[in-house]
Formats: structure tokens, C-alpha cells, sequence
């Protein structure tokens, strides 16, 4: 499954990178995801913090290619639930050096 990542921008620049992303089916699901708050914000958080009204979306696709912007005053509402995703786990690395020890 493509991953995708959610950064949060605000109008004077990036407020939170996505490092770990999520992974969705597609470009469509990634913008669905995007518009019910990507497990980061929802509707109702808007509603409670006007602040969070000037901040947006920034989508990128699994090579950091930007894909398009979701404003925060495009959510939807809470009641309409989000398409499944998951959570991208940090990969580890295939080799790990090992402490030398004395013979």
C-alpha cells in the first residue's frame, strides 16, 4: 500500500512534518483521509479553535511529492467516519554493527 504523508502547514509556514506518514489505497483515499483530519485534527477541533481554521494539509506521496492541499475549514464533520489507514511502523535497519569484544 502507497504511503502518504501529512504535513501541517499554517500560513507563515510548516507547523508539523509528517515523518511517519499512512499508508492508503490511493491518491483519492489519501485526500479522504486528508479531509477527516488524518488522525492529527477533526472537525470539531476546528470548531472549538479558530486558530486551527488558517492552518492546512500539505500531501505528499511515498517520494515526498507534493499532491495537493487541504484546508483545515474543508474537514468534515466528525459523524462521517474516515477510510481505513495505518500507520507506517519505523522500518530498522537491515544491519546493525556489532560491538567489537576482546578475544
Amino acid at each position: 500500500m502507497p504511503t502518504y504523508f501529512f504535513d501541517v502547514q499554517s500560513q507563515s509556514g510548516l507547523v508539523c512534518l509528517d515523518y511517519q506518514g499512512l499508508d492508503c489505497t490511493d491518491d483519492e483515499a489519501a485526500l479522504t483521509l486528508a479531509r477527516h483530519g488524518a488522525g492529527f485534527t477533526s472537525h470539531g477541533d476546528c470548531s472549538r479553535n479558530p486558530q486551527l481554521t488558517s492552518y492546512r494539509f500539505s500531501v505528499a506521496d511515498a517520494e515526498h511529492r507534493h499532491l495537493f492541499t487541504v484546508p483545515f475549514t474543508d474537514l468534515l464533520p466528525d459523524e462521517d467516519g474516515p477510510p481505513p489507514s495505518r500507520r507506517r511502523r519505523p522500518r530498522s535497519p537491515k544491519h546493525r554493527p556489532s560491538a567489537s569484544r576482546p578475544a
